[in-house]
Protein backbone atom coordinates (compact mmCIF):
# COMPACT_ATOMS: atom_id res chain seq x y z
CA UNK A 1 0.00 0.00 0.00
CA UNK A 2 2.68 2.28 0.94
CA UNK A 3 4.56 1.99 -2.02
CA UNK A 4 1.21 2.91 -4.38
CA UNK A 5 0.91 5.99 -2.20
CA UNK A 6 4.41 6.91 -2.81
CA UNK A 7 4.02 6.06 -6.76
CA UNK A 8 1.59 7.77 -7.31
CA UNK A 9 2.81 11.17 -5.32
CA UNK A 10 6.01 11.03 -8.16
CA UNK A 11 3.55 10.51 -10.50
CA UNK A 12 2.01 13.48 -9.62
CA UNK A 13 4.94 15.54 -9.20
CA UNK A 14 5.94 14.66 -12.50
CA UNK A 15 2.94 15.01 -14.58
CA UNK A 16 2.11 18.36 -12.57
CA UNK A 17 5.48 20.04 -11.67
CA UNK A 18 3.44 23.76 -11.17
CA UNK A 19 2.06 22.18 -7.93
CA UNK A 20 6.37 21.99 -6.48
CA UNK A 21 7.47 25.26 -7.74
CA UNK A 22 8.84 27.23 -5.44
CA UNK A 23 8.32 31.31 -5.72
CA UNK A 24 10.42 33.15 -8.45
CA UNK A 25 12.38 35.55 -5.70
CA UNK A 26 12.87 39.00 -6.78
CA UNK A 27 15.03 41.65 -5.10
CA UNK A 28 13.10 45.06 -5.15
CA UNK A 29 14.87 48.66 -3.45
CA UNK A 30 12.98 51.62 -2.13
CA UNK A 31 15.06 54.57 -2.37
CA UNK A 32 15.53 58.22 -2.83
CA UNK A 33 11.83 58.57 -4.40
CA UNK A 34 12.48 55.42 -6.48
CA UNK A 35 11.51 51.42 -7.07
CA UNK A 36 14.53 49.74 -8.85
CA UNK A 37 13.89 47.44 -10.66
CA UNK A 38 10.77 49.84 -11.69
CA UNK A 39 9.53 46.90 -14.20
CA UNK A 40 9.25 43.74 -13.52
CA UNK A 41 7.82 40.67 -15.48
CA UNK A 42 6.30 37.10 -13.82
CA UNK A 43 4.44 34.84 -15.03
CA UNK A 44 1.11 33.92 -14.40
CA UNK A 45 0.05 30.91 -12.10
CA UNK A 46 3.28 30.86 -10.39
CA UNK A 47 4.34 31.83 -7.13
CA UNK A 48 6.07 35.10 -6.72
CA UNK A 49 8.18 36.36 -3.71
CA UNK A 50 8.73 40.13 -3.57
CA UNK A 51 11.78 40.77 -0.85
CA UNK A 52 11.83 44.43 -0.42
CA UNK A 53 14.38 46.03 1.09
CA UNK A 54 13.88 50.53 1.99
CA UNK A 55 17.75 51.74 1.88
CA UNK A 56 16.64 55.38 2.48
CA UNK A 57 17.93 56.55 5.87
CA UNK A 58 15.04 58.67 7.04
CA UNK A 59 11.85 58.21 5.03
CA UNK A 60 9.75 55.38 5.09
CA UNK A 61 8.39 53.57 2.01
CA UNK A 62 6.36 51.36 1.07
CA UNK A 63 5.68 48.88 -2.10
CA UNK A 64 1.60 48.75 -3.35
CA UNK A 65 0.49 46.47 -5.85
CA UNK A 66 -3.53 46.52 -5.94
CA UNK A 67 -4.88 43.99 -8.39
CA UNK A 68 -7.16 41.54 -6.33
CA UNK A 69 -9.00 40.40 -9.56
CA UNK A 70 -5.74 39.15 -10.61
CA UNK A 71 -4.96 37.62 -7.00
CA UNK A 72 -2.34 40.83 -6.19
CA UNK A 73 -3.27 42.43 -3.06
CA UNK A 74 0.88 43.66 -2.33
CA UNK A 75 1.53 45.96 0.77
CA UNK A 76 4.55 45.94 2.08
CA UNK A 77 5.26 49.41 4.53
CA UNK A 78 8.29 49.46 5.50
CA UNK A 79 10.86 52.07 7.94
CA UNK A 80 13.73 53.22 6.74
CA UNK A 81 16.71 51.14 6.93
CA UNK A 82 14.43 48.11 6.98
CA UNK A 83 13.32 45.05 4.83
CA UNK A 84 10.25 42.72 4.43
CA UNK A 85 8.21 40.26 1.83
CA UNK A 86 5.20 39.57 0.09
CA UNK A 87 4.52 36.05 -1.63
CA UNK A 88 1.61 36.03 -4.24
CA UNK A 89 0.40 34.15 -7.14
CA UNK A 90 -1.31 35.88 -9.87
CA UNK A 91 -3.95 34.65 -11.75
CA UNK A 92 -4.35 36.94 -14.82
CA UNK A 93 -2.08 37.74 -17.20
CA UNK A 94 -1.52 42.01 -17.64
CA UNK A 95 0.28 45.17 -16.32
CA UNK A 96 -0.36 46.12 -13.04
CA UNK A 97 0.77 49.46 -11.71
CA UNK A 98 2.97 49.31 -8.73
CA UNK A 99 4.13 52.53 -6.43
CA UNK A 100 4.80 53.71 -2.86
CA UNK A 101 1.28 55.61 -1.46
CA UNK A 102 2.76 57.89 1.36
CA UNK A 103 2.36 61.22 1.11
CA UNK A 104 3.65 63.83 3.61
CA UNK A 105 0.95 66.84 4.03
CA UNK A 106 1.03 69.00 1.34
CA UNK A 107 4.04 67.98 -0.43
CA UNK A 108 3.87 65.96 -3.47
CA UNK A 109 3.06 62.17 -3.25
CA UNK A 110 5.61 59.41 -3.40
CA UNK A 111 4.57 58.76 -6.52
CA UNK A 112 4.41 62.08 -7.60
CA UNK A 113 8.04 61.98 -6.75
CA UNK A 114 8.79 58.71 -9.37
CA UNK A 115 8.15 56.45 -7.08
CA UNK A 116 5.92 53.77 -9.26
CA UNK A 117 6.44 51.06 -12.28
CA UNK A 118 4.81 48.12 -14.09
CA UNK A 119 4.48 44.15 -13.06
CA UNK A 120 3.52 42.70 -15.72
CA UNK A 121 2.02 39.22 -15.64
CA UNK A 122 2.71 37.11 -19.09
Amino acid sequence: MQRLILSTLLLLALVNPVMAADPQVIEVILDSYSITPDHIVVKVNEPVTLKVTNKATLTPHDLVIKAPEAGIDVAVDLRAGKSGEATFTPTRTGSYEMLCDKKLLFFKSHKDKGMHGVLVVE
